[in-house]
């Protein structure tokens, strides 16, 4: 009983035109709290059963809605807004039915599975039948009929990058000698080459924007602008990564509609790896190109997806396999080189062969006589023989490797200064390490985790792109979590470094060791 007071004391004193949005367009109420449409002859039941709101408060809401022109449910229930979305209405993440002439919108792929027993006699399949689709409706229980942007209501077209906004960013590099043209694509008549609208925009939306984030020079962008879109129309599974990745794109830059961008990014990404994988195991001249930029694609794409954002290195996978207990991302990147090897002369040769040379581009590090503040820190935590903590020898070597590849790793990056580029912070010491030390990752070993919190330092020189913004913070912040309490003193330089704050401490918890200040 006091919750329903309650109600109706804070509802008594909200303003009818507060409560209560008249849609003119449409001609009907909307009620603002619960967010859908109220039909003309309910609305006094709605006041009082919904919201509490008794006969004598009830008035002042009823003289403000006489005077609306309202539209009987039925009407309203069929309408098609072209103009999406329709105010006060909830947009939720639905599907569209792809069958010809059906065009049927859910909320769940269960329903849509459902949907396709009943009227189409067959166990339908995700993205070939249906898509993801935004869904509003005006009418909630047995009214309720969704709708969607009436731009997901076209034909299928040919997918290629044609539009106003689309030409004159082609003609303008044509002008300059940048690339040939590419309004005179040839497409094959394959499934995919005939998409929905809203990912032909993708496409668009891919080379006018996405491209200009990605490449790390001038001739990497223009690689990306041009060339990745030509080979993309040649093969399904780059041509979904290229999706995916606009998808994403438009995830970040559009946090309103994150959700549904993001289904559309994991429909393209499920839907490319395996023709990736395929690609792989039958590569030649003409698809080599294709798969190393889908690898970079990959790594992108696996950054900026939602699920990876706090984990990237902290794996949970219990199978003993190399890709078991690495992300995707780096399980490309370490393979990257050697899944191209018999083609790596067509490769750096090609039309890609700018993001080749990030992979040949040599190094020079100094060498020392003596191990730097960096290494000597490091190995200065390896626990005696005789603690009740000590490590194994093969853990112990394994570390001592690792732990000077990652000191060499901060040398380079001094030494390349402003040249280095996200894959030189990648190649130089994740694909490096063995696999003994991506095991001792995964099995959260401390050694491994202070490590691992060290070269966060240099994860944090990414975060200027959109895909890794609050990456190295969120993965140091996992990294100690993971890490006993009385390993904190041994990361503080790279806790102080990135600006993360410290877990809580358990109490009754002895010394932190390490406690050193370091600047490698």
């Amino acid at each position: 009983m006091g919750s329903r007071t309650t109600v109706q004391t804070i509802l008594t004193i909200v303003h009818p035109e507060q409560l209560l949005q008249y849609l003119p367009t449409y001609k009907v109420v909307i009620c603002s709290a619960c967010r859908y449409a109220i039909q003309p002859t309910a609305i006094a039941r709605h006041l009082k059963e919904i919201h509490n709101i008794q006969r004598s408060n009830r008035k002042p809401y009823m003289q403000y809605v006489s005077p609306f022109e309202l539209d009987e449910a039925e009407k309203v229930r069929c309408l098609e807004p072209q103009d999406f979305p329709v105010p006060q209405l909830p947009v939720q993440d639905g599907l569209r039915c792809e069958h010809p002439q059906c065009r049927h919108l859910c909320v769940s792929t269960k329903r849509m599975k459902s949907h396709w027993s009943v009227e189409h006699g067959r166990s339908g399949q995700a993205v070939f039948d249906w898509q993801p689709v935004p869904l509003q409706t005006f009418f909630r229980g047995n009214l309720l009929r969704y709708f969607t942007d009436p731009r997901y209501n076209k034909p299928r077209e040919i997918l290629r990058p044609a539009s106003p906004i689309c030409d004159t960013v082609i003609e303008s590099r044509k002008a300059s000698n940048l690339e040939p043209d590419l309004t005179n694509i040839h497409i094959d008549e394959t499934p995919l080459s005939r998409l929905p609208v809203p990912q032909n925009e993708l496409l668009q939306y891919f080379v006018n924007h996405t491209s200009l984030t990605i490449g790390s020079d001038v001739a990497t962008t223009i690689l990306w602008q041009t060339q990745v879109p030509k080979l993309a129309h040649q093969h399904p599974f780059l041509m979904h990564g290229l999706l995916a990745c606009a998808s994403l794109h438009l995830a970040h830059t559009n946090p309103s509609s994150s959700k549904y961008h993001i289904i559309h990014a994991m429909c393209h990404q499920n839907q490319g790896m395996p023709l990736f994988r395929s690609a792989i195991n039958n590569q030649n001249e003409s698809n080599c190109h294709a798969i190393l930029v889908f690898a970079h694609l990959l790594v992108v794409n696996s950054f900026a997806l939602e699920k990876q954002d706090d984990q990237l290195f902290l794996t949970s996978n219990d199978m003993n396999t190399e890709e078991a207990i690495l992300p995707s991302w780096l399980h490309f990147i370490r393979a990257g080189c050697s899944m191209l090897c018999d083609h790596w002369d067509t490769v750096d040769s090609g039309p890609v062969k700018a993001l080749a040379e990030h992979w040949d581009v040599p190094v020079d590090i100094p060498e020392y006589d003596t191990p730097t503040p960096l290494l000597a820190h490091f190995l200065s935590i390896i626990p005696p023989p005789t603690s009740s903590s000590s490590w194994t020898e093969i853990e112990i070597f394994t570390y001592k490797s690792s732990a000077a590849l990652l000191d060499r790793a901060f040398a380079s990056l001094r030494t390349l200064r402003e040249k280095f580029t996200m894959w030189d912070i990648l190649r130089i010491w994740p694909v490096e390490v063995s696999r003994e030390f991506l095991e001792m990752v995964s099995a959260k070993h401390p050694g491994a985790l202070v490590l691992l919190a060290h070269y966060c330092v240099m994860l944090v020189k990414m975060e200027g792109h959109w895909w890794f913004e609050g990456r190295a913070g969120r993965l140091l912040g996992n990294v100690l979590g993971e890490l006993g309490s009385e390993w904190w003193g041994v990361v503080r330089w790279p806790v102080e470094e990135i600006g993360v704050g410290w877990p809580e401490r358990p109490k009754g918890e002895g010394e932190w060791l390490g406690n050193v200040e370091m600047r490698g």
